[in-house]
């Protein structure tokens, strides 16, 4: 399968619209959120993700238009005159790695990598208003940044680990786990080490 190749489990977003369309935290979260759940009405969406009703209907729209959201079908709730639309995602993986190696999507990509950051940021503070926080083996709240100089052997299998990680948050999950947010940014950071100033020396 080739990175163009979109199946029933993943759809790569390659699209130059799509990309845009995710330079928004709330539509990421709203596209996340149908991804892991499975289909939810917009009165559903709204509660989870502590949206009024009216914001998600606008970014529903908008990604429906894209073509990264769809009505997958229709709810009736007792007592109610009129069914509910479930909204869902072409796909239970929807990826966008690929488009890093396009260059007439990185402007997009950068905007989509700056509202996958504040939304974590959301997130992060947020994490605190819920009980329990594990830490230990079932640590389910914490932040890390570092700065290494991985050779090309180190850096296959920092990757390596990091496709295991999203293996593992793309399997269906038990609807008894907590969800949580899982956010990442990896990127090469300059390499000039020479001193700016020769005067004076390292004792």
């Amino acid at each position: 399968m080739t990175l163009m190749t979109r199946t029933d489990d993943e759809y790569w977003i390659l699209d130059p619209e799509e990309v845009q369309c995710l330079a928004s935290a709330p539509r990421m979260t709203i596209v996340d959120r149908l991804a892991a759940d499975g289909p939810m009405s917009v009165d559903d969406l709204a509660r989870v993700i502590g949206m009024k009703q009216t914001a998600v209907y606008h970014h529903i729209h908008k990604l429906v238009a894209v073509g990264l959201v769809r009505a997958s079908e229709r709810r009736l709730l007792p007592g109610a005159r009129k069914p509910q639309i479930l909204y869902a995602t072409p796909a239970p993986r929807m990826r966008m790695a690929a488009a890093l190696g396009r260059n007439e999507l990185r402007h997009g990509v950068v905007r989509c990598a700056g509202a996958v950051l504040r939304q974590a940021d959301r997130d992060f503070a947020e994490g605190f208003s819920f009980d329990p926080i594990h830490d230990g083996p079932y640590r389910n709240h914490g932040f890390l940044h570092l700065i290494g100089r991985p050779n090309l052997e180190k850096l296959e299998k920092i990757n390596a680990h990091l496709a295991a990680i999203h293996e593992l948050l793309w399997q269906p999950d038990d609807q008894d786990g907590r969800p949580i947010a899982l956010s990442w940014a990896m990127a090469p950071v300059s390499d000039d080490t020479n001193p700016k100033s020769k005067e004076g020396t390292l004792r």
